[in-house]
């Protein structure tokens, strides 16, 4: 993803948070799951992240992952998201988050995995987990 693309949805994220919030439970069985599936990919220079969620049945949603990890002293960290149109039903999406090119790339080993699913302007559910990145 490009800088300016990431920066945009950082940016735009807050925006969404002011304009009000509704509850997570408003949605049809809301939920955010990162699967123990986070594999290395082009040796490190990325990880594919698999998530599940649901929201609401015809509304816009954004998966968006963020994963850090320690590889020595410095840190690798990537994060990219995933525009669905949501099925009111659970969804599987895969995410490939590149390395953050003035960090390190990714190694097999534990990482942090933060992920959110957004959708209808303010809806949100989110998680963050320790994941094993593996080959």
């Amino acid at each position: 993803m490009s800088r300016s693309r990431f920066l945009i949805l950082l940016l735009g994220l807050p925006l969404l948070l002011l304009v009000g919030s509704a509850p997570a439970s408003a949605a049809t069985g809301s939920s955010m799951d990162i699967l123990d599936s986070v594999t290395l990919v082009a040796k490190g220079a990325g990880v594919q992240v698999e998530v599940t969620g649901t929201c609401d049945a015809g509304d816009s949603g954004v998966f968006s992952v963020t994963v850090t990890q320690a590889v020595g002293s410095r840190i690798a960290q990537g994060s990219d998201y995933v525009v669905v149109t949501c099925t009111g039903e659970q969804q599987q999406v895969a995410v490939l988050v590149v390395a953050d090119v003035e960090g390190t790339s990714f190694r097999v080993g534990d990482a942090l995995v933060s992920a959110s699913l957004i959708w209808a302007c303010c809806s949100n559910s989110s998680t963050q987990e320790v994941v094993r990145i593996r080959r």
